[in-house]
């Protein structure tokens, strides 16, 4: 995929991605919110959501490479042709993420510091983070796109559909093993430094 194709497809999904930034915002914000307000229930939150991973202390670095590629990897393809339902899917989707990312922030921030919860999170959110609100946005628009041929019969919806797997191929499973391998091999050595 050419680098002309990339920054044209990026901005026909623009509008999409702006939509998609506020709502992890605020959704980030809300999980902050109810976290520093509802302690007890975030306890019980952060262990159903650690029984979910099965990477523990003795893990090797590659496994835990492999889990979190493989997660990410499954999660965003599954992500867009979800979209052809409304739009409803992407937007648990995003909102979802925002929620535990507000979550873990105000979790880290006062049990540890901030100082923690960042040096955990940007080496490696730095492109997770970005990969999740774009491919949120093409789902948003591959769904935008089914109801418009639903209701005015166009015939896009494959080619805008296409052209999403073109992207994701190309443009976000690279970038997904980049943040897999950053994650796994230089985020914990960050992580040492701030404790």
């Amino acid at each position: 995929m050419k680098i002309s194709e990339i920054k044209e497809y990026l901005v026909s999904i623009k509008p999409y991605i702006t939509f998609s930034c506020y709502t992890f915002l605020v959704s980030a914000i809300l999980g902050y919110i109810f976290a520093q307000n509802n302690p007890n229930e975030i306890t019980k939150f952060l262990e159903e959501i650690k029984s979910l991973f099965p990477i523990d202390e003795e893990s090797t670095p590659f496994q835990i490479f492999l889990f979190i590629f493989e997660n990410n990897v499954s999660k965003i393809f599954l992500l867009l042709p979800l979209g052809i339902f409304a739009g409803i899917f992407p937007l648990l989707f995003i909102f979802t993420n925002g929620l535990v990312f507000g979550i873990f922030a105000q979790v880290s921030s006062s049990l540890i510091s901030w100082k923690f919860f960042v040096l955990g999170i940007a080496p490696h959110g730095i492109i997770e983070i970005p990969v999740l609100i774009i491919a949120t946005a093409i789902s948003l628009k591959i769904g935008k796109v089914a109801v418009w041929k639903i209701f005015k019969k166009d015939k896009k919806f494959l080619s805008e559909f296409s052209k999403a797997i073109k992207f994701y191929i190309f443009v976000l499973l690279p970038l997904l093993f980049i943040a897999a391998l950053i994650e796994a091999y230089i985020t914990p050595i960050f992580i040492s430094l701030s404790l």
